[in-house]
């Protein structure tokens, strides 16, 4: 693990050549200029140095040019600048999430022509691309208006002409082999660049962002300070949120060429220095198979969270379905970025912590803390679980359509979901109990982490308009005008776990700069202090062991034979008008001394029968059951949990006789003297808020 390094400000125990692309050995020239870091290992081809074959000459000896640079336009020096390579960013462990690579375009070399005509010019250039092409099978050509311009203004520089549809084509090492000949005439030459890489592919691509060209190369005459190759800046993610910290220092080289527009000498002013390291606080392993569990189980869409309960570090951050940003390096066709954009799936959308949802019945552990600790309701208070409750005009509905669930206690409510438990405590203690402690554990309140689009969440409140009983029967249960994004209900239950604070949930450990020296550490700390009643904390807890370890439990598909896992299962319908419907899982484990807490949200289909238990829950035994399987001996989360008692017994304690007698007396006269339920109701808009609270 990289925790022990990061606190001594090293990552010496993977060094930073062998997570560079293997070619980077090729750059000739940059080696001469940049710093040893910006190297790799192999033999493959070498290019020709960036400026091309005239670089031969830098060994003879240097002329007075005196006279030259007065009277011969060609005779000239120039001061370049040379863009440093970008910062890598890798996971807790030291594995490369996104680096750089070399990459080579294809390139003229302009020889001094004297008493050139623009014709002269154009068929010079149009015969030498022609002569790649027709060797490489390509189409790739420039405009005469290109050509002369460059000829006039920056024929000392190469122009590459490797593009397609406005994007710069890379050379393939075959290429390379083909165009051999031409390089060692001169006519042509590779023009290296180092471009960003995500070796990863898809991996944690929300998270990550994407770079682009910071600009297009300058086309007019040169000036001081001009880019060697195309830059590169972070345009989405943390790519973006660093971009500072990655891009590093430009180097500066003067170079002076002769009247015959040869390159004499070149002396490097400043050597580039590379963009700093950011270290974050996934671990690839953990976020690799929660991608691979989306992927199989929640294709339509989906999104899981898992952090560190001890320190608030986000272990891992998933959404599905995902893009591989290594398509935007050279930049994306605009028919590729209309497809990313207009797929139904938005696989742009990092879910996980921009995607706002109903939390449906994990919200009903909120509920249960605020109901406990008001004081009106006690572990042992008892409901009864009917099928359906009349708040004002209306109905509302518990999951369960069919059967009487009889009295139970809050342990049982969890167990069970019952949501007419859930209505009828909501209703005893009022709005501000369960609005309260909903913001005590973050709800309505962005986290914080260093990316863009973050979502805010919903929570009503008495502070915004007066909630009445029929809004507040919604909120109970986690619908309505309520929302939360996955990473929120994650949070929520960290701090749950904990029982004592909130920790400001984590994305980055540190940064650092490429002789491994920690320039900024983002240490643990304390968000808020939430102080759960012990009592009301621990009735909860036993309900959500029961719910996956309990007879009857709604998520016993959750379980692994690890540890015991604590949990909740939700059902929302979602988006009404196309019949959608979510499923949720979220919990901490283990549960006797909580180290990780999670939070699962699937997506379904139009139509789609879903539910927490039966889709969400699974998602999470995936995750963790791989994750102990496969983890080292050795890792540091896997021995946190080790010596943890593996099981509590499944305690659904007592109900209180008197309550549960008055609750069962005064249920059987309201039936009494009620109306029997309404028929079922045809899918429709106006009957949407009707049936929304027919699910778990």
């Amino acid at each position: 693990m990289l925790e022990a390094h990061a606190q001594k400000g090293s990552l010496g125990f993977f060094p930073l050549f062998f997570l560079m692309n293997q070619h980077l050995r090729r750059l000739v020239f940059l080696l001469l200029v940049c710093t040893s870091a910006v190297f790799a290992q192999d033999s493959a081809p070498k290019a020709e140095p960036v400026m091309g074959t005239a670089l031969k000459g830098t060994q003879e000896k240097k002329k007075d040019l005196a006279a030259s640079l007065s009277t011969q336009r060609e005779a000239r020096t120039m001061r370049l600048s040379i863009p440093a390579p970008r910062g890598l960013i890798v996971d807790r462990n030291g594995v490369a999430l996104a680096q750089n690579r070399v990459v080579n375009y294809l390139a003229l070399n302009f020889p001094f022509m004297d008493k050139a005509t623009p014709e002269m010019i154009v068929s010079y250039a149009k015969a030498k691309m022609a002569k790649a092409n027709q060797l490489l099978g390509k189409n790739w050509t420039l405009s005469d208006e290109k050509l002369l311009s460059h000829y006039q203004n920056r024929r000392w520089l190469p122009l590459v002409f490797s593009i397609e549809d406005t994007i710069t084509v890379e050379l393939s090492p075959e290429e390379m082999e083909k165009l051999k000949p031409l390089f060692e005439k001169g006519e042509l030459l590779p023009q290296p660049a180092y471009i960003r890489h995500y070796p990863k592919g898809d991996c944690a691509s929300h998270i990550l962002g994407y770079t682009g060209k910071t600009r297009r190369l300058p086309e007019g005459p040169i000036v001081d300070g001009d880019p060697l190759f195309e830059e590169m800046e972070g345009r989405q993610g943390l790519e973006l949120s660093f971009d500072a910290a990655l891009k590093g220092t430009p180097g500066e080289i003067n170079l002076l060429f002769d009247e015959n527009g040869e390159l004499l000498s070149e002396e490097v002013l400043r050597r580039p220095s590379p963009g700093r390291s950011v270290v974050l606080t996934l671990d690839y392993s953990l976020q690799r198979h929660a991608e691979n569990a989306l992927q199989r189980h929640a294709r339509n869409g989906g999104a899981m969270v898992v952090m560190d309960i001890r320190n608030g570090e986000i272990l891992a951050m998933a959404s599905n379905p995902s893009f591989d940003p290594n398509e935007f390096v050279f930049g994306i066709r605009d028919q590729r970025w209309f497809e990313l954009n207009k797929d139904p799936r938005a696989p742009l959308f990092g879910r996980a912590f921009s995607g706002e949802y109903p939390p449906a019945s994990t919200f009903k552990i909120v509920t249960a803390l605020g109901a406990l600790e008001s004081g009106k309701v006690t572990p042992s208070s008892s409901y009864h679980c009917g099928i359906s409750l009349l708040i004002g005009d209306r109905y509302f509905h518990n999951h369960n359509m069919k059967n009487d669930e009889g009295n139970m206690n809050v342990i049982t409510a969890i167990k069970r979901s019952c949501n007419t438990w859930f209505y009828q405590a909501a209703l005893d203690v009022g709005a501000d109990a369960v609005t309260n402690m909903a913001s005590r554990l973050g709800f309505a309140e962005r986290t914080g982490i260093p990316l863009k689009g973050e979502g805010r969440g919903n929570l009503p409140t008495n502070a915004d308009h007066k909630i009445m009983g029929g809004e507040l029967a919604n909120i109970a249960i986690g619908q309505g005008a309520v929302t939360a994004t996955p990473l929120q209900v994650c949070q929520c239950m960290a701090a749950i776990g904990d029982g004592m604070v909130m920790r400001q949930p984590l994305l980055v450990k540190q940064v650092q700069t490429i002789s491994e020296v920690v320039v900024e550490a983002f240490e643990p700390k304390v968000r808020r202090e939430v102080n759960l009643n012990p009592i009301a904390r621990d009735a909860v807890v036993k309900g959500m062991v029961a719910v996956v370890s309990g007879d009857g439990g709604t998520g016993r598909a959750a379980g692994i034979k690890q540890v015991q896992i604590a949990g909740k299962t939700g059902t929302a319908q979602w988006k009404p008008a196309k019949d959608q419907n979510l499923a949720w899982f979220t919990g901490f484990l283990p549960a006797s001394q909580p180290v990780l807490a999670y939070s699962v949200v699937y997506e379904g289909r139009p139509g789609e029968r879903v539910s927490g238990g039966g889709i969400a829950a699974p998602i999470v035994h995936d995750v963790f059951t791989k994750y102990y399987e496969n983890a080292p001996t050795d890792d540091p989360l896997v021995a946190a949990m080790k010596d943890v008692p593996q099981a509590l017994a499944v305690d659904e304690g007592e109900l209180d006789p008197s309550a549960a007698a008055a609750t069962a007396t005064q249920d059987a006269a309201i039936r009494r003297a009620l109306p029997p339920p309404p028929p079922s109701e045809k899918k429709t808009v106006a009957s949407f808020f009707r049936r929304l609270f027919r699910r778990e």
